[in-house]
């Protein structure tokens, strides 16, 4: 019998593996369970094992399905089309031995239709019709009337019809739904192109510029912002190493004051001058704008965000000052030789020798003189300064720190905590105490983990103000503890945490607080948490005073 030619559907497999699994588990689902139906219909039937068609049945079953594993299907696909044919044939001589076992025609039926064409469901129908007019010759057959025989052709069509569309439309909705994939995955690739293309552009922007979120989080940067604002990477919950002032030396802002807090309340600025004290010690005058919210897509009116415009102008308000200073230096100068002026035109005019041509000269003199005094004193109380760096409020400062550490510490779900009320006002430089105590809060939270704890307290013990930094943390071992303060340096815990750092911030710490006549300590045990003290000399005589970290 010539098998007719069928029309292959394993082309859509792209995967060798796939067609290996699919020819196994169709055979072998033909195989268990004609197997299985047949011989519990022989136990029930025990004259079934000594039909020779029955036996060459199991024996075709068993036979095809040892064929099936072991040959490399992957370089006979064309050839896979003869397995349900074979099978066919096999339930056919099993029903010449038992009429009720044709019903298990219904699996090869099932399997020609889910992967081949019509032509194949045909092929296999007409095994069918061949093995069931094949009772007819051979004498111990049993029977079977023309009407059986056309119900079941007709049965096993209609399923074979039914399960081929199904199978088609499958197929057809996964071929879909595949290309549907394919142009999604090159325009998502595309997109990220052109992301990567436009984020490279955005960071060769010379200008500091920030994207702001609607609950005040940046969400995006430029190189340029930072590098200004010394962020190690893209993680921006952490508080920037960089911290704002309202002036040259002046206070630091409060957290609801930032450029960020701003841009969140979607405030619009052009061209505001703030001052920038960055990671390196440096001063730096930023020209502040603040573009107002735009939104980013209509469907998410949370995703509203404002953009910050950072432009260096250092060296300009730099020359500005020193302008200022300039004008002032020379006011003060003028003030001497004016005033000598006008207390010997006041002299003439006490005098009684003067003729009337005289004493009107002299009270021209006076006149000038008195109006070139006004003007040098109000050059000088328009370019006068103010010097902060005469002292701080170490309380003060403590508030400012934990405010900028509060988002981080809540990200990692750690517990932020600071007391201590009573003012305590110290003499030096607080700018620089400020790094040391952004420094100190930063490692604390650093290495504390999830659901840890951080404890700030201020308090005075005697003729000193006390800042106490304590931490749940990974600890310091002892052997450690006296090298923490060399430079570069990091204790073992540190590395091992995988947490980077560059060893430099505790050395930086001790020097800033001697420099302003104070004692760093470090206390703390391997896994036990660790405990920094900062001791600095109050001022004396001002006990009740209170003011802004500066």
């Amino acid at each position: 019998m010539t098998t007719p030619r069928v029309e292959s559907r394993w082309a859509d497999s792209q995967l060798i593996g796939t067609v290996v699994r699919s020819v196994w588990q169709w055979q072998l689902v033909v195989g268990f369970s004609t197997v299985a139906v047949a011989v519990g219909t022989a136990l029930l039937d025990p004259q079934l094992f000594g039909d020779v068609a029955f036996l060459a049945g199991l024996s075709l079953i068993a036979v095809t399905t040892v064929a099936a594993l072991v040959t490399p299907w992957a370089r006979h696909r064309d050839g896979v089309i003869a397995l349900p044919l074979i099978d066919a044939a096999a339930i056919g001589l099993l029903a010449m031995a038992d009429d009720a076992l044709g019903y298990l025609w219904v699996v090869p039926i099932a399997w020609v239709a889910t992967y081949y064409s019509m032509a194949a469901i045909a092929a296999t129908l007409t095994i069918v019709l061949a093995l069931q007019l094949s009772r007819w010759a051979v004498p111990s057959a049993p029977t079977t009337s023309p009407l059986d025989m056309v119900i079941v052709l007709l049965a096993l069509g209609f399923l074979g019809v039914a399960m081929n569309h199904g199978a088609r439309r499958t197929r057809a909705f996964r071929l879909l739904i595949r290309r549907q994939t394919h142009q999604l995955d090159r325009a998502v690739a595309r997109m990220t192109i052109q992301e990567d293309r436009a984020n490279g552009l955005f960071d060769t922007i010379s200008t500091a510029l920030a994207r702001v979120g609607a609950r005040g989080q940046i969400d995006l940067a430029n190189a340029a912002y930072r590098h200004l604002y010394a962020y190690d990477n893209d993680d921006y919950r952490h508080p920037p190493r960089a911290v704002e002032y309202d002036g040259y030396r002046g206070a630091a802002l409060p957290r609801e004051e930032t450029s960020t807090a701003r841009a969140a309340r979607g405030e619009r600025i052009e061209n505001e001058v703030i001052w920038l004290y960055d990671a390196s010690g440096n001063w730096r005058a930023m020209s502040m704008s603040i573009r107002g919210r735009t939104l980013v897509h209509e469907s998410a009116p949370d995703a509203e965000v404002s953009i910050i415009q950072l432009d260096d102008v250092t060296a300009h308000e730099f020359e500005r000052r020193q302008q200022r200073a300039a004008t002032s230096a020379v006011s003060h100068e003028l003030r001497n030789p004016l005033t000598v002026i006008l207390g010997h035109a006041d002299l003439l005019l006490d005098s009684d020798d003067l003729t009337p041509s005289q004493r009107e000269h002299a009270a021209l003199i006076e006149g000038a003189a008195e109006r070139m005094i006004t003007l040098t004193g109000s050059l000088l109380d328009s370019h006068r300064t103010v010097d902060h760096a005469d002292g701080f409020d170490l309380r003060t400062l403590s508030v400012s720190t934990v405010d900028a550490f509060a988002p981080a510490a809540a990200s990692a779900d750690i517990a932020l905590i600071r007391d201590g009320d009573q003012p305590l006002p110290v003499s030096g430089d607080g700018f620089r105490m400020r790094q040391v105590v952004d420094n100190v809060i930063s490692n604390a939270i650093k290495y504390t983990s999830r659901g840890g704890a951080v404890r700030v307290h201020t308090a005075r013990d005697g003729d000193d103000a006390v800042l106490t930094v304590e931490d749940s943390g990974i600890g310091i071992a002892s052997s450690d503890l006296d090298s923490v303060f060399v430079p570069y340096f990091r204790a073992r815990s540190a590395t091992a945490s995988g947490i980077p750092g560059t060893g430099l911030g505790m050395s930086i710490a001790r020097t800033i607080v001697e420099e302003n006549g104070g004692t760093i300590a470090l206390d703390s045990a391997l896994g036990s948490g660790t405990t920094v003290t900062i001791r600095l000399p109050l001022v004396p005589g001002r006990d009740d005073e209170s003011g802004n970290a500066r």
